[in-house]
């Protein structure tokens, strides 16, 4: 699909078309048999009748004689909205899903976001064992199915992840299932392994620790997934989940994991944002038709250790995004869309939530501008090797 691309039509998931009055639109000013693109990314198509329409019509202007002027509404949809990516499963994915991670812990506050979401027309939700909330995302679909009869399960995009001590080919099939019945689903759309690193699970299934504070790593399995992956294999032929990938892989692990699989990965989860590009990353997923969904699309509120910087305080990021006008949060998640992946930013603000959802389309200009900020830049945010007593990145090379 070209990146540029947009989809004229009704809003899929919006109410009624916004009421717009005769002030706005003078029909002197209206040219007959076009459309005329409005802020907010609605078109009004434009018809000249020659007598009085009987219908009733919103957005029927009558000028004092005949002819009558009438327009119709439609929006022009945001690729946020109107953009899938296709996995090598043949499924359709939503460019722009929604993180479910929430750090705060407070009770209650991943449902709120999540129904927040799926309100403001989010269909694709990533969650995970470890996030412990899986039951809030749960109810929030389910209310949200309840309250808008329009859309159905299918419409809706669900991820989750299996933790590290949960590698084990039985405890992979007792994770999903125990997904699944927190989600309150039948099945899942893509489930992923979260970390390419098997830890020792104590007697409540909890990761064991240490007495140096760390994860008590599985070295055969975690050198060897084959066992966990033939597992993640015979939940997808089960029909537990549609699809299965990993997260947080890196080219080698990946070329490791396609050599032995009987069905590839669909979909490899990672840290994307223009402090770390990882275009040899990139392109090795797409050139395997494995689709990078990137986690972190904003960066961090964190600094860069080593400079003080933040992404969201990039003073070209933000030249940027005054020269748009647009939110620097929506450029970062277009930047994402149109570099060929999906992404998964979060919030806990509901009416951030709704403004990440309108990404919009970025000039080659803009894009170069972007670029140039991410050229040679190799800051990771997410590192666990502190918790797990194990370096993913043993050495930088993605």
């Amino acid at each position: 699909m070209n990146a540029g691309s947009r989809h004229a039509g009704r809003h899929p998931f919006a109410g009624p078309p916004p009421s717009i009055s005769t002030a706005q639109l003078p029909a002197a000013n209206l040219p007959p048999g076009r459309a005329v693109k409005l802020a907010g990314g609605c078109e009004i198509g434009i018809d000249v009748i020659p007598s009085p329409c009987s219908d009733s019509l919103p957005g029927t202007i009558t000028k004092e004689r005949p002819p009558t002027i009438i327009f119709t509404i439609t929006t022009t949809i945001s690729m946020s909205l109107g953009r899938h990516f296709t996995l090598n499963t043949g499924a359709k994915i939503p460019g722009v899903g929604f993180g479910t991670f929430a750090n705060e812990g407070a009770k209650g506050q991943t449902y709120t976001a999540a129904i927040a979401a799926l309100r403001a027309g989010y269909r694709h939700l990533d969650c995970a064992w470890f996030y412990k909330n899986e039951d809030e995302v749960g109810q929030a679909i389910r209310d949200f199915l309840a309250e808008d009869k329009s859309v159905k399960r299918e419409d809706l995009f669900i991820v989750t992840k299996v933790w590290n001590h949960l590698h084990r080919p039985e405890d992979v099939e007792w994770s999903c299932k125990s997904s699944l019945k927190n989600l309150g689903l039948d099945y899942l759309d893509l489930y992923l392994v979260h970390w390419p690193i098997a830890a020792e699970k104590d007697e409540h299934n909890e990761p064991k620790i240490g007495e140096d504070g760390k994860y008590v790593i599985l070295k055969d399995l975690t050198e060897n997934p084959e066992p966990t992956w033939r597992a993640m294999e015979k939940l997808q032929r089960d029909g537990l989940t549609k699809a299965i990938g990993v997260s947080n892989w890196t080219i080698r692990r990946l070329k490791e994991l396609l050599a032995i699989a009987e069905i590839p990965p669909a979909a490899n989860q990672v840290e994307l944002h223009p402090f770390l590009p990882q275009p040899d990353l990139v392109k090795f997923c797409l050139d395997n038709k494995i689709l990078p969904i990137a986690y972190s699309p904003l960066g961090s509120q964190n600094q860069v250790p080593t400079t003080g910087e933040r992404l969201l305080q990039d003073k070209t990021l933000i030249s940027l995004s005054e020269k748009l006008n647009q939110p620097l949060a929506n450029i970062l998640i277009s930047w994402a869309v149109q570099r060929g992946y999906a992404c998964v930013p979060k919030s806990s603000t509901p009416s951030r939530i709704a403004a990440n959802f309108q990404d919009l389309e970025l000039s080659e200009d803009d894009m170069k501008v972007i670029n140039g900020v991410a050229e040679g830049r190799n800051v990771r945010f997410v590192n666990m090797k502190d918790t797990f007593g194990y370096d993913v990145w043993e050495t930088e090379e993605q």
